[in-house]
């Protein structure tokens, strides 16, 4: 009888583990098959368990100067000027937020308090931060939920001029207000100016909120139809060694969207900065929209002095030439003040309503003529611009990755409908394999744009150098770029070394783009990630 009772109580124990086991594997399964979650192994893809995203930091913290700053993300009605309001999504209440501007080698510190109703983030745009901070959620943590606080710090070791956005539901959460400047002052300037100005662009839609919802809570699906659409008979006939597109081909360029408000800061009526006679000024110009802006200064003959907040190598002063900004990109001019007049930083987009909110009017002196051949003016060319020098990298250097990137956008059928999308060589998130790199390569990316529309493609956590556009080698200065701007038909051979572990978004900064399939990662082997993305976690880094 005992050993009968022995053997019941062995079975009911075999039969428990074996339940357990059960549940185990179920569980698993029911997991890694929730919405996002396939989403999240395609999107890290980590080979080992040797280092989690989590532990990657900066071993000399201690030793720096601290500067904080405790930001708050909250709600704020905003008047953009010209008779409109908007409730936006603001840090501090403002948009941009507060300015984070501190010395070459101090520390940052921020401290997010949420107010919001719905989970944020802050992503460093253009540092290389360590990838613990990156403020990408389902990647380098957790959204911020409401309510709570989260502290990010890093060393402010780049100089120049950088932003910060949320990275959480981006192409809807920075449209709406969730941006603000970065300055980070060399210790020894190489320029010397007696004022220095940010002024970051930005679009808006005053409408109602749901209807500027890319990708809202309540409509899961992509758009059916393409944004800032370029008809390909447009894009495709480029003219002149600049690859210039025409003002008839511009049309379209930067007026989709249904952006009815276009801001310098927080204005669409025109900014004014003080400056006097004879001082120099430096103007740091941020593209915090999604679309390309075409903009120039009129007055006074400037010189541009860094891109992406990286120094260029003893460029030519310039008196005519139209900037072409992409999403994201940031211009350094400086320029001295003339004796008698004012100058004007316009905007020469097709569209005659950016034209009228999208200027800035440096001095107190009478305004400056426009010059009535204004849009016939050149476009600058980074490729042909500064001091001839060879750079880390040049077209024939050897590397150890090489990658292909072949932009383009067009109708796909997801789950049964067909929907307008934007593609990484056929495929759209998460379905776009990542790029795989150890640490010391040294890797390039060919970027070309088969499509229709202009794709700003960003790599997070690295400065890259561009070696090339459409096969030719740059002829002027090394430029060093986070965010490259590629129209259709162009072609750019970008060169990093892999020398920040972690797990990198690379996107394109037309966020709209990436929220529809234009985003994929670049993941350093052995590093993984304890975050996962989709609507189980709360995090949606799109």
């Amino acid at each position: 009888m005992k050993k009968e009772f022995i053997q019941s109580d062995l079975r009911n124990i075999l039969i428990a583990a074996c339940l357990l086991l059960g549940l185990v594997i179920f569980g698993y399964f029911l997991i890694n098959n929730y919405p996002g979650t396939n989403e999240k192994k395609k999107l890290t893809d980590a080979t080992s368990t040797s280092e989690s995203i989590t532990s990657i930091a900066e071993s000399d913290a201690k030793k720096r100067v601290a500067k904080t700053f405790n930001i708050t993300a909250k709600v704020a009605s905003i008047d953009l000027g010209n008779g409109k309001k908007v409730d936006a999504w603001t840090f501090d209440g403002t948009s941009p937020g507060t300015q984070i501007r501190v010395k070459q080698g101090e520390r940052i510190v921020v401290n997010l308090k949420n107010e919001l109703p719905e989970p944020v983030t802050i992503h460093w745009h253009g540092l290389d931060v360590p990838a613990a901070v990156d403020g990408v959620p389902g990647v380098t943590q957790n959204a911020i939920k409401p309510g709570e606080i989260y502290t990010y710090a890093f060393n402010a070791d780049q100089v120049g001029t950088y932003w910060y956005h949320s990275h959480q539901k981006s192409a809807i959460q920075t449209e709406r207000g969730l941006f603000g400047t970065i300055v980070i002052e060399p210790n020894k300037p190489a320029v010397k100016y007696e004022k220095d100005y940010t002024v970051a662009i930005h679009e808006w839609k005053t409408g109602d909120i749901k209807a500027r919802n890319h990708n809202s809570e309540q409509d899961k699906d992509w758009d059916s139809y393409p944004s800032n659409h370029i008809r390909n008979e447009k894009a495709q006939n480029l003219e002149g060694p600049l690859m210039m597109p025409s003002n008839d081909q511009l049309k379209d360029l930067s007026d989709g969207d249904d952006y009815d408000v276009f801001t310098l800061n927080d204005t669409s009526e025109g900014l004014r900065l003080d400056a006097k006679p004879g001082e120099t000024v430096r103007l740091r110009i941020i593209n915090a929209g999604n679309n390309t802006h075409l903009m120039t200064l009129v007055g006074a003959p400037f010189q541009i002095i860094a891109l992406d907040g990286r120094d260029i190598k003893a460029g030519d002063e310039l008196d005519k030439a139209i900037l072409p900004m992409g999403a994201a990109q940031r211009y350094d001019l400086v320029f001295k003040m003339p004796e008698t007049t004012s100058v004007k930083l316009i905007n020469v987009d097709p569209s005659k309503k950016m034209n009228r909110m999208l200027t800035a009017t440096i001095g107190n002196g009478s305004l400056p003529k426009k010059p009535i051949d204004i849009k016939s003016y050149p476009w600058f060319d980074f490729t042909k611009y500064g001091e001839k020098e060879v750079g880390k990298f040049t077209i024939d250097s050897k590397f150890t990755k090489v990658y292909d990137m072949d932009l383009a956008e067009g109708v796909k059928d997801v789950n049964g409908q067909e929907k307008w999308v934007y593609t990484i060589n056929g495929k759209t998130s998460p379905d776009i394999p990542p790029i795989k790199v150890e640490k010391g390569d040294k890797v390039k990316i060919r970027f070309k744009n088969k499509g229709e529309e202009i794709h700003p493609m960003h790599l997070h956590g690295h400065t890259f150098q561009v070696i090339s556009k459409n096969g030719k080698p740059m002829e002027g200065s090394p430029i060093y770029l986070d965010t490259v701007n590629v129209f259709p038909g162009e072609e750019y051979e970008i060169a990093l070394e892999a020398n920040n572990s972690g797990l990198w978004m690379v996107h394109c900064h037309h966020l709209v783009h990436a929220e529809k399939g234009m985003h994929t990662m670049m993941n350093y082997e052995g590093v993984t990630t304890p975050f996962s993305t989709g609507d189980h976690s709360g995090n949606h880094p799109e």
